[in-house]
């Protein structure tokens, strides 16, 4: 009976964490369950597991129950913030955890002495059974992680570089109509002092208004998707001063209010109990031609959860063009691409445990949901590897499996990539 009541109680605990999570119990979507237990926690649960039929030796684990900690030098990365935590794994009697806030800015990685890496699209998936070896990653970066070497854990540093030549612009507010209601914006603005500095500028402020594809076929994302595809109506656009950056980014959380305060005609009783808009644009490449940018867009509208994107963005600044599909490759080779993407996309551990449907979303259907005979791609991204395309949730298979992430390699396109491709990209 007293293992019985504990088991109730931690199917109870359990259970409350499903329903109130916004995001999938791993980071980013990758469902690899994580237990919510400190060290002491995880091998009093072990010790109950083994002694099932032998209640004298059974700890009563409802005096051990706790979540996982949550150091201050965490929760000063954003100060204010609700946090949640889960325990990744247990290695020589040592926890390693993943915080997030609640509003979605950023997952960390850390053990009770320091923050190993932090960054909003970081995942983290058990690579062999035994659960020694990590498959770490976040957009167009991965690394295999051994938590019994230290020398294996200084490679997580890698994951996550800020570029010199940026600077981060962060901002944060609640609405004045409606403390329930967040926005929160960073930037890496590129300092004056480089080449074209103006125009990879006015092109994050284009990215700020069009975070997303409004041709899409996935729901609002944030503010700037919903008042961009109005743009006939509400005229979304920025004409203020391009290097005062806390005001575009204040700018941006005004929009944001507005269309809430709209959205709920100015009745606070309406809201639900918490709504957010979160945006990140991390610098991630940056050279003499192109500059590539990490996007992450998490928000909340009421519903069963929130709704996140992840995906790379890159931009010529030397012609100052946006580097999309027509820029990369030559018309008519969709399915060739499409063929290598597959072949890459088998080596992924996360295409490997979830096995997602690419074909489904490449077959552009008609309003009958008909193959029209096309094929569509995701919009790429440059690496130093290779090309990146990105499916977001729900594209290629079910929310909890979160975002896909694929590199080709620039030697398997080099008959696809068209002459200011291989330019751009310094490939011969």
């Amino acid at each position: 009976m007293k293992y019985m009541k504990s088991l109730v109680i931690v199917l109870v605990v359990l259970l409350i964490g499903g329903i109130f999570s916004t995001r999938p119990t791993s980071c980013n979507g990758n469902s690899q369950p994580a237990n919510d237990y400190t060290v002491e926690d995880t091998l009093v649960y072990d010790k109950v597991a083994e002694d099932v039929e032998d209640e004298e030796n059974v700890i009563d684990s409802e005096k051990h129950w706790e979540p996982p900690i949550i150091p201050s030098f965490v929760k000063k990365l954003y100060s204010g913030a609700d946090w949640s935590a889960d325990t990744i794994c247990v290695v020589d009697g040592k926890a390693y955890y993943m915080a997030y806030d609640d509003n979605g800015r950023t997952n960390v990685l850390y053990n009770k002495d320091r923050i190993l890496v932090a960054d909003p699209t970081l995942s983290i998936l058990p690579y062999d059974k035994d659960k020694r070896l990590y498959h770490a990653s976040v957009i167009g970066k991965d690394i295999l992680v051994d938590f019994s070497d230290d020398k294996s854990l200084q490679g997580l540093s890698k994951l996550t570089v800020s570029l010199p030549d940026f600077t981060t612009i962060y901002y944060n507010e609640s609405a004045d109509f409606c403390e329930r209601v967040h926005y929160s914006i960073s930037v890496d603005f590129p300092r004056r002092s480089i080449a074209h500095s103006d125009a990879i500028t006015k092109w994050l402020v284009e990215k700020i208004a069009d975070s997303e594809d409004i041709n899409g076929e996935l729901p609002p994302l944030n503010a700037f998707y919903i008042n961009y595809a109005k743009r006939t109506n509400v005229g979304w656009r920025y004409d203020g001063d391009i290097h005062n950056h806390k005001r575009i980014c204040k700018f941006a959380s005004e929009v944001y209010f507005a269309f809430v305060k709209s959205d709920y005609s100015m009745n606070e009783k309406d809201i639900p109990s918490s709504l957010f808009s979160t945006l990140s644009l991390k610098s991630y490449v940056k050279n003499n031609r192109y500059v590539t940018y990490q996007q992450f867009t998490h928000g909340y509208y009421g519903g069963a959860h929130g709704y996140y994107t992840e995906r790379l963005i890159s931009y010529d600044h030397v012609h100052g063009q946006e580097v999309d599909y027509k820029y990369l490759f030559k018309d008519g080779n969709m399915k060739g691409i499409l063929n290598l993407l597959k072949e890459e996309a088998k080596k992924s551990p996360n295409y490997q445990i979830w096995e997602p449907n690419i074909d489904d979303y490449a077959c552009v259907k008609d309003e009958n949901d008909k193959p029209t005979g096309l094929l569509r791609l995701p919009q790429p991204g440059l690496s130093d590897e290779g090309v990146v395309f990105s499916f977001q949730p729900y594209e290629i298979s079910c929310f909890a499996a979160g975002t896909f992430h694929f590199t080709i390699p620039y030697e398997r396109l080099r008959p696809y990539l068209t002459d200011r491709a291989k330019w751009c990209s310094n490939f011969r």
